[in-house]
């Protein structure tokens, strides 16, 4: 069969229109691929997810121009730590913007939190002036009978005038007691009492001084149990923090944050290790965190999950004293049993669980905390 005359002169005409067609198809389906790609990129630089968030919490507590000491880091050195964090891209966060985070489970890239403990007037007059610097904000964690008391402690005036400027205050109850511990004399009933007072009442002095809601506890001596961590929900707080001395992921829960305590005599690498340092994923640890517990000679460890540590280097600790432990590599539980000669002292206790990175050589950790009646 042969073309007749009209389909020999519409056929140029046909392909010139299907060529366009397929050419506007390949140009919309480039530009859709070019926008998606887009903001998947954007996504992926301004935004870090559960697998890759590291968030380590810094606690400070006394800043000097001398000579650094355990508690106590000359400000030289507090300003060459926040340079470090500017320099090389950290997102220095607030408290109240990494419970968001958390909610959301979506963070900017190297969060990162700084909270200063009980309230010296250092605070104010070294550390204060380096974190306006730098535009850090940080949460400031006060035990209220300590303001005002000498030359070497805040006044009520220059906390007020702190919080206008990038800094939150957190409770660190009235007296900085441990909330563990019962005075001489002292039946449950009179215990508890003191402990929920020291818990809510600081809450409702420093809102009064303030004029703003707090929202955040921090356990003094990083002491506490479930009965403690129960008041201090009740008591309305919306986060707590402790110094189980490891790193935050995005799982954290806001009522068990742990925080790295930065000590003055540490070096500037240890401050980068710190930063650096990677969570342990584990199943289970025993016993859990934050047990009173009677028996001296209970088993201590946890169940690690994956493979992406060094088992040579395998490390634990109980108190800060390295202990000999056991370690099953089919069900990677790491443990230690105290035996009869040597059983634990009623006291409590962080444990740590380390080891290298496989991939990084980080180091790897899990730490919590127990105590022994």
């Amino acid at each position: 069969m042969f073309l007749n005359q009209e389909n020999l002169y519409s056929l140029p005409a046909k392909k010139n229109k299907l060529s366009f067609i397929f050419r506007l198809f390949m140009v919309l389906l480039i530009v859709t691929f070019v926008i998606f790609y887009q903001n998947i990129s954007l996504n992926t630089s301004n935004t870090a997810y559960a697998e890759e968030t590291i968030i380590p919490i810094l606690a400070y507590h006394n800043f000097t121009t001398k000579e650094s000491s355990s508690y106590k880091i000359n400000i030289v050195e507090f300003e060459k730590q926040m340079d470090y964090l500017a320099t090389h891209n950290y997102s220095v966060i607030s408290l109240s913007e990494l419970l968001k985070g958390l909610r959301d489970s979506q963070l900017p890239p190297k969060p990162i939190v700084i909270t200063i403990d009980d309230g010296f007037k250092s605070t104010y007059t070294l550390a204060y002036p380096v974190l306006k610097k730098y535009n850090f904000p940080a949460t400031l964690f006060i035990y209220t009978n300590f303001i005002e008391k000498n030359n070497g402690s805040l006044t009520w005036e220059e906390i007020r005038e702190m919080t206008k400027n990038n800094i939150e205050i957190g409770s660190h109850t009235l007296s900085h007691c441990n909330l563990l511990k019962y005075k001489k004399n002292e039946n449950y009933e009179t215990y508890l009492a003191r402990i929920r007072r020291e818990i809510f009442l600081s809450k409702e002095i420093l809102e009064s001084k303030i004029g703003s809601k707090v929202k955040f506890f921090a356990y003094p001596y990083g002491a506490y149990s479930p009965i403690i961590k129960n008041l201090v929900i009740q008591a309305g707080y919306e986060g707590i923090v402790n110094a189980n001395s490891m790193n935050n992921t995005l799982n954290a829960h806001p009522f068990s944050l742990n925080r790295q305590i930065i000590f003055g005599q540490s070096s500037f690498n240890s401050f980068i290790q710190v930063l650096n340092q990677r969570p342990f994923n584990i199943s289970q640890i025993f016993p859990y965190d934050g047990i009173i517990e009677n028996n001296q000679f209970i088993k201590i460890g946890a169940i690690l999950e994956g493979d992406n540590y060094d088992v040579k280097t395998l490390s634990m600790k109980l108190g800060g004293a390295k202990v000999k432990f056991d370690f099953n590599p089919k069900n990677r539980e790491i443990s230690f049993t105290p035996d009869s000669l040597k059983p634990l002292i009623k006291k409590s206790y962080i444990v740590n669980i380390t080891a290298l990175d496989k991939n990084s050589q980080h180091q790897r950790k899990i730490s919590w905390l127990i105590t022994i009646k």
